[in-house]
């Protein structure tokens, strides 16, 4: 797959990601919204229906208990006032005779009989049941402090004291209403009178301060009648109305997941096509330089079998052993180069085991730094030791040990200049056994270093082509290295070379 093809697959993914998250962002706006609205209707409506029952009550339904009784016996007051009225209007010709009935002040005082009237014993009877009536209403009227004009504004104008008000079966009223309104969120409810600044009811004392401030505000006005302008119903939520829409929210979330989902699956889809691109070039890139590697020695041992073939040659020994001993190294070079490829292939397998001995590390060092003297020697280099004596055992792998050196080396003598200087140092530090191979060579950038050991990976050399190599000599060393349950590190800079770091632990 080509790469702008995925850079491509990749912005239009991105573009519709992002076009999705808009989408549904503003829906979500848009559905707190309605919601908001629903919720506003649902509360206003149970409001009103509240006050639809208040209005459809007695005044002494609404007030508290001990008020109840108060309004109940104003109310048989009122009740006698009207039938000493009722008598005096249905007989007025006896009551407004001035020479048969005489009162004191007002009519609402006792009736008597003057001296020389003359009465029929009915209507004797209608004076006195005049009297037994006023009676009646005075003993009451001494017994709840009576005060007309406080009758007058509870009963007749319904100016109900907010103290004085049922409470319980308020707050009772509205939390029903709300349940059927679809309103299930618990609310804290109060009355308010605003120019007074003062708060008569809060069936939550710890949430008066949002009463003060709740736009759920409403005037109160029992009987249909406003009472007091100042006076509010008012209803605080302890929660955003959102949550009413619970279904809405529930395909919110699983959208925003869902989107989060595919977002993620694109992207490890991304990612494991373009690594797979990236395994695919660099396959392709080690078949070809593997085909290179071996054509090469196969190509030089063609050439020195055919010289040896001449018979000019075969009669000088010298010539003859030096075509010899280029077909022995070029032997050696494929060697090698299989062996890494078969012993990497093999460490890939979850059953693969390491044959573990004492073995002197020391010695495999030298017995594997033989074997590049020669070529050491052809480009004019130096190949410095320092072999400090590693007096704990190790037991290793014998041959995957020396494998790896002579990758370590060879890959040194690959990235050197002309005349490579390479530097190969053991020691015992502690309970680790201590391997460095340096060199002077092009060195490996940051960027680069975190790779190396990635197989089939090779280090980008800008204008140096002839570095010959397939990429999986590192990879084969940090195999090796892990199952030996040791570590790797390098040191390196652009221009002034690399060292190679091998820690392997001692018994």
């Amino acid at each position: 797959m080509k790469r702008i093809f995925l850079i491509l697959l990749s912005t239009v993914f991105a573009i519709a990601a992002i076009t999705l998250v808009i989408i549904q962002i503003s829906q979500m706006q848009e559905s707190a919204k309605m919601s908001d609205n629903l919720f506003n209707i649902s509360v206003n409506n149970s409001i009103d229906e509240v006050f639809t029952q208040l209005d459809q009550m007695k005044v002494e339904d609404y007030v508290s208990q001990k008020e109840r009784y108060r309004v109940l016996q104003y109310q048989r007051i009122d009740n006698f006032n009207e039938r000493m009225q009722d008598i005096i209007r249905n007989n007025s010709e006896i009551f407004y005779d001035e020479d048969r009935v005489q009162f004191g002040i007002s009519t609402q005082d006792s009736a008597h009989r003057l001296p020389n009237a003359h009465l029929t014993d009915q209507e004797e009877s209608i004076i006195a049941q005049y009297n037994t009536l006023l009676s009646a209403r005075n003993r009451l009227m001494s017994n709840t402090n009576y005060s007309n004009e406080q009758y007058k504004n509870m009963v007749s104008n319904h100016s109900v004291d907010p103290t004085k008000l049922n409470f319980p079966l308020l707050d009772s009223l509205i939390r029903e209403e709300l349940i059927i309104n679809g309103v299930d969120i618990e609310p804290t409810i109060g009355i308010l009178e605003t120019n007074k600044d003062t708060l008569y009811y809060c069936s939550n004392g710890s949430d008066s301060s949002k009463l003060r401030s709740t736009p759920y505000r409403y005037t109160f006005h029992a009987n249909g009648i406003v009472a007091n302008e100042n006076l509010f119903l008012v209803l605080s939520f302890p929660s955003s109305p959102i949550i009413l829409t619970s279904d809405a929210n529930k395909y919110t979330v699983l959208s925003i997941f869902m989107i989060v989902l595919i977002s993620a699956l694109f992207v490890f889809s991304i990612r494991t096509i373009w690594t797979q691109r990236k395994l695919d070039e660099m396959k392709t890139d080690f078949i070809s330089n593997m085909t290179h590697e071996i054509k090469t020695p196969i190509a030089t041992i063609g050439l020195a079998c055919e010289m040896l073939q001449d018979n000019s040659v075969n009669s000088d020994n010298e010539t003859r052993s030096n075509f010899i001993n280029i077909i022995n190294d070029e032997n050696r070079r494929m060697r090698v180069l299989i062996e890494t490829i078969l012993q990497s292939s093999k460490m890939a397998n979850k059953n693969f085991s390491l044959t573990l001995r004492e073995i002197d590390l020391n010695q495999e060092v030298m017995s594997a730094l033989q074997s590049f003297q020669l070529m050491i020697r052809n480009k004019n280099g130096i190949l410095e030791t320092d072999l400090q004596p590693i007096t704990s055992v190790l037991f290793a792998d014998q041959l995957h040990i020396s494998n790896m050196i002579h990758n370590l080396v060879d890959n040194a003598i690959k990235y050197s200049p002309d005349e490579p200087h390479i530097k190969v140092s053991t020691c015992q530090q502690g309970e680790w056994a201590i391997l460095k191979v340096a060199d002077n060579g092009i060195g490996i950038s940051k960027e680069n270093q975190k790779h190396i050991f990635e197989k089939f990976y090779r280090v980008h050399t800008g204008d140096l082509h002839d570095v010959k190599g397939f990429g999986i000599g590192l990879s084969y060393v940090s195999q090796v290295v892990a199952l030996h349950k040791g570590r790797i590190n390098v040191e390196s800079e652009i221009g002034r070379g690399s060292t190679f770091i091998v820690q392997l632990p001692l018994a």
